[in-house]
């Protein structure tokens, strides 16, 4: 099969400029988000180009040894997005989310030898772009998850004071917001699941058919990283909420304000 495409820098430059149309429509709106989508455009199209750059560097090494840590960069980074869009504190929690994400990265790369063999899937062009595309459900999955269970504790403390107060262990009192939570944040990938190839066809396959890979390989792939995919957030979300109450509740059982961020 074909080689994929490679886009002239001109025409995606004249790409780029389709970000009018949005703006035009947040003018026409009022919507006070231009100066919010510009930034956060020109740190995609920046950040993009110096991963390009130096992915090339790490992957002509492939040096298993950087290969982890560039994973470790990831889990550090998805870990300061996840608690600062979740509006907690990082002082107070990342010791807690960070084991979390990195055990279940550690899971979720150790089954993958269940398909390839060590020397190629610690290779630095496996490694890195599967490890990247579960960071990025773990991140959103994470971030929904964090946020309904500590936003939700916050608002109905009384609930859980309640259910303190009728003889309920403090892990019984607090099952009610981590169903909720969990929920929540496995809920779009249990919908991504049953949509699958039908609304759209996924990154990954999408991917691999433009690199001139055959529809049946792509499907492969496909499949595995779902899988991959899922565990990570079913792994991550339950981990990172567990291990995060050892610094929200004081040694009375009451719910501790300071978790999350101060403005």
């Amino acid at each position: 099969m074909n080689s994929t495409y490679n886009i002239p820098i001109h025409s995606l430059v004249f790409f780029v400029l389709l970000f009018l149309i949005p703006i035009i429509i947040f003018k026409y709106l009022e919507i006070r988000k231009i100066k919010n989508l510009l930034i956060s455009a020109i740190r995609m199209i920046l950040q993009l180009s110096l991963v390009g750059f130096y992915l090339g560097y790490i992957f002509k090494l492939n040096n298993i040894f950087i290969n982890f840590a560039w994973i470790l960069v990831m889990i550090l980074v998805a870990n300061i997005s996840i608690l600062q869009q979740s509006g907690l504190s990082f002082r107070k929690l990342s010791r807690f989310t960070i084991p979390a994400y990195i055990l279940t990265i550690g899971i979720v790369i150790s089954s993958f030898l269940i398909i390839f063999t060590p020397k190629t899937i610690f290779s630095a062009r496996y490694l890195i772009p599967l490890g990247g595309m579960v960071m990025g459900n773990l991140l959103r999955s994470n971030i929904v998850g964090l946020n309904r269970f500590f936003s939700e504790l916050k608002k109905r403390e009384n609930e859980y004071i309640q259910y303190i107060s009728l003889g309920a262990s403090r892990r019984e009192a607090l099952r009610p917001f981590i169903r909720e939570a969990y929920q929540a944040a496995i809920a779009p990938q249990i919908g991504g699941l049953a949509t699958m190839g039908l609304v759209a066809l996924p990154g990954m396959m999408t991917g691999q058919i433009l690199g001139g890979s055959s529809p049946l390989l792509a499907i492969k792939y496909q499949i595995m990283i779902m899988i991959a995919i899922f565990l990570t957030t079913s792994l991550s979300v339950l981990l990172a909420i567990t291990l995060s109450q050892g610094s929200s509740f004081d040694e009375y059982g009451r719910f501790k304000k300071d978790v999350f961020k101060s403005h």
